[in-house]
């Protein structure tokens, strides 16, 4: 959502308008261009054949019978260990959110990446039958990060647009600044929940 002008300006009530309008119209031309893909690859050769591969492999569990004769410790810890190893090294690779250096959206897909692995290791450690609100509290945190991420690239997607109007192109800068101090407090917030532990010994 575009944010409301500051003041009683009346050229700023108008450029936040038409921000939201033009917002709108490549959002929506975005999303249909994306439903057409999809339609597209739900009737393609691959899809059917992925289609088809995943209904055999649902026929022949269990997919591993060693591990299906393993206990849990043996099995599942270790996978659980490579999920939370992945995610750990992911975490230690990205800058530091009390860092002082301006925001930089080239980092947005590191932390896009965590928010993946912390999924994986989330779902390992509840298929252990652990506590994971910590988890999932910052998976809520990197679900924010994302979100905010999207909305700025799109706000200066849409400012980049030929011949818009100045006050247009202002209330775009003011919604992008604000989703770039989003993100900012998005990563604050999950760094601060993310506490490593280490993994348990083999």
């Amino acid at each position: 959502e575009v944010p409301a002008p500051r003041g009683a300006a009346g050229a700023l009530t108008v450029g936040s308008a038409r921000a939201g309008a033009l917002l709108e119209r490549q959002l929506t031309l975005a999303r249909t261009r994306a439903h057409s893909a999809t339609l597209q690859a739900l009737g393609s050769s691959r899809f059917h054949a992925v289609a088809d591969a995943v209904a055999v492999l649902a026929s022949e569990v269990p997919l591993d019978p060693v591990a299906a004769r393993g206990r849990v410790d043996e099995v599942l810890v270790p996978l659980a260990d490579v999920a939370y190893t992945r995610l750990s090294a992911a975490v230690s690779a990205l800058p530091h959110a009390g860092e002082s250096q301006p925001y930089n959206a080239e980092h947005d897909g590191s932390w896009h990446e965590v928010r993946r692995l912390l999924r994986v290791h989330r779902y390992a450690r509840e298929a252990l039958g652990e506590d994971v609100a910590r988890l999932a509290a910052a998976g809520e945190a990197l679900d924010r990060h994302r979100d905010a991420s999207e909305a700025a690239a799109a706000s200066a997607t849409a400012a980049r647009t030929p011949r818009i109007a100045p006050a247009t192109a202002y209330a775009l800068g003011v919604l992008h600044a604000d989703q770039r101090h989003e993100v900012e407090a998005a990563r604050f917030t999950f760094q601060d929940l993310w506490q490593p532990v280490p993994a348990a010994a083999p």
